[in-house]
């Protein structure tokens, strides 16, 4: 085996075992709340739609939904922070994360955000201090394959294909596909619609015959190496699972119909279902 290509891929996964151990990764998600419109109660209580760990305070504070607008109150007794500009001392106007500079708010180590999912709003929290992130050990991955590092030609659309996604909750949104990549495995030829990202890698969202079992069940990600023209290589060594595979409270997309390999592809990372 070629060991600056393995050694390299060590060292990615080894970075990805520590991105997922951070304290604000999928593994410290504790909850995602949907917003009905007016207001959203946020505490310990039982009375409260939005539940914090029960350290905090019955009641911490409100969300409140008016049109397409989500803002937040903190109750006076209750200490909330503003990403880094301080404590709350007005209602606060939030930016999701679908606007590319999302607003947190911060309680103690607590974080807080807004999010929005087929136009409907919701507020995700993350708690460090989670059991799931502070018993994880690693990722569990299939050994190296080289074989299964493979060029492929890139089929570039005239125009991106606009398509709608599935996602793991059951909504949609729309993407658009800018290429397909066309590849021969073991005699069979194969292709995966991908998005090209502004590296010049593409991504891809797949499943394959091990999601039976093997890997997770709803498909596996991955990330291409930088195309050079119309070819670019996929290492599926380099596949990982979506954040759905570690939390109940993601909104991971599905793979399409067309990226569905009837074939195994025994490598990257597996899955073992969560007890």
């Amino acid at each position: 085996m070629n060991m600056p290509y393995a050694n390299a891929l060590l060292a990615w996964r080894a970075e990805m075992d520590s991105n997922l151990k951070a304290p604000y990764s999928w593994l410290s998600l504790a909850g995602l709340f949907w917003l009905d419109p007016g207001s959203n109660l946020i505490g310990s209580g039982e009375d409260c739609p939005i539940r914090l760990p029960e350290r905090f305070p019955e009641r911490a504070g409100e969300f409140v939904v008016a049109d397409d607008v989500v803002s937040f109150r903190a109750n006076g007794n209750t200490v909330f922070n503003f990403n880094d500009t301080g404590r709350v001392s007005s209602e606060k106007i939030l930016s999701p994360d679908i606007s590319g500079t999302p607003d947190y708010l911060f309680l103690e180590d607590i974080r807080l955000g807004y999010i929005v999912r087929d136009g409907k709003p919701a507020i995700r929290i993350w708690d460090p201090q989670n059991p799931r992130r502070e018993g994880f050990e690693s990722r569990k991955w299939f050994e190296i394959n080289p074989k299964l590092r493979i060029e492929a030609t890139v089929n570039i659309y005239a125009d991106p294909k606009k398509v709608m996604v599935d996602d793991i909750v059951g909504f949609k949104h729309e993407a658009s596909m800018d290429a397909n990549l066309a590849f021969e495995y073991e005699g069979n030829n194969f292709t995966l619609d991908a998005e090209k990202m502004e590296s010049g890698a593409y991504y891809i969202i797949f499943k394959d015959n091990t999601a039976i079992g093997a890997t997770y069940p709803s498909g596996r990600y991955m990330v291409t190496e930088i195309a050079d023209d119309n070819k670019v290589v996929i290492d599926f060594n380099r596949a990982y699972n979506p954040p759905c595979a570690f939390t109940d409270f993601a909104t991971c997309p599905l793979p399409r119909p067309e990226n569905i390999l009837p074939y195994n592809i025994e490598a990257g990372e597996k899955y073992e279902m969560k007890t």
